[in-house]
């Protein structure tokens, strides 16, 4: 009922909910304004708000949801440090997903570069093959490619939606969030069957991310992205912040170094993440080197966007150490991608002209 009042979301009654607070006199002596907005006090004073509320569980049953308050037993207690707790979480699948250790919140760009995606998919497939249940948003790019890899490893899976469980977003990711629930997973959201997100629900559904983990990573983000909005919720909250470096120039890359500067733990791959968590590291070193080895390549890829470089400028501008510097270039000219020029010149390859017909 005070979910209802609050307008799933719309407006802050949580804030009144503190560990003293009794929801049923809240509701016998309904708050009024300033204490909360005139609409809200117009809600808790609504004559049908009990029917109302007993059509969204029937809604939620219908749709074959669990209906969380803070009082159920499969209440994610590590929420609990949030400033602004949910009156009522919407789960479908396992709820002891929820609950499961150890768990790393997973996120970054919807439309991550390929050093990004690389990465990603080998931070990923480390932490599920450890048995990590990765907390992700279900949205494209990085959170799917974390939720991928938990279903590949038969490990579950939390994905946190911002709008109702009964209509999967984006809708290509539904086969998705089949593979979830049956490999152990549980899907959890703070609005009803029949709601839909609006804007401002991905910066909440973003603060339960922060604090269901015991960890978040950060895998590529421009500077006003979702995954910066996790971070900053996670600061607030003393959850462990991890961020992966990338090349300088890449818009994608600005968010993660804004927090490394500020304090969030580099990441240098998936063997040194493990460790830094705690976490028993499987066979990951090919993949730590893969992963190495994928970032110099970018570094000097950017580095060549920007016209033909001399090789000694080139790194220079790459920051690479000669040795790690020489393997990439002599490898992405060894794959066609990179050719010297006379001068001691390095570019990208260009494409084949057009054939014409």
């Amino acid at each position: 009922m005070l979910a209802l009042a609050e307008g799933f979301a719309e407006s802050p009654v949580a804030a009144l909910l503190g560990p003293d607070v009794d929801p049923a006199a809240l509701l016998r002596e309904p708050p009024s304004p300033p204490d909360v907005p005139p609409r809200v006090a117009e809600r808790l004073r609504d004559p049908d708000l009990a029917a109302q509320a007993a059509a969204v569980r029937l809604a939620a049953a219908r749709h074959g949801l669990h209906l969380l308050t803070p009082a159920h037993e499969a209440w994610p207690r590590q929420l609990h440090v949030l400033g602004l707790q949910p009156l009522v979480l919407f789960a479908r699948g396992d709820l002891q997903a929820l609950a499961r250790t150890p768990s790393v919140a997973f996120v970054g760009s919807r439309t991550p570069t390929p050093y990004g995606r690389d990465a990603a998919d080998h931070l990923a497939a480390a932490l599920a093959q450890a048995g990590t249940v990765l907390w992700s948003g279900l949205a494209r790019g990085i959170d799917g490619i974390a939720h991928e890899a938990c279903v590949a490893a038969a490990v579950p899976t939390v994905a946190v939606l911002a709008g109702g469980l009964d209509q999967v977003y984006p809708p290509e990711h539904s086969q998705l969030a089949a593979r979830i629930e049956a490999t152990g997973g549980c899907l959890l959201g703070e609005l009803p069957p029949g709601r839909r997100a609006r804007r401002g629900h991905f910066p909440r559904r973003n603060r339960l991310l922060a604090a269901g983990a015991r960890a978040v990573v950060v895998v590529e983000a421009t500077l006003s992205s979702g995954a910066m909005h996790t971070a900053r919720f996670a600061a607030e909250c003393g959850t462990e912040l991890f961020a992966l470096p990338g090349p300088w120039a890449s818009e994608r890359s600005q968010g993660c170094h804004r927090l490394i500067a500020e304090g969030a733990t580099l990441i240098e791959g998936p063997e040194d993440l493990l460790r830094s968590l705690g976490i028993q590291a499987s066979q990951t070193g090919p993949a730590s080197l893969h992963l190495a080895r994928c970032a110099d390549e970018q570094a000097i890829l950017a580095g060549l966007r920007l016209g033909p470089r001399p090789t000694d400028l080139l790194q220079r501008e790459c920051g690479l150490d000669r040795a790690s510097f020489l393997r990439a270039l002599f490898g992405l000219q060894g794959r066609n991608i990179v050719a010297r020029l006379p001068g001691d010149l390095w570019r990208l390859h260009a494409p084949p002209p057009a054939t014409s017909r």
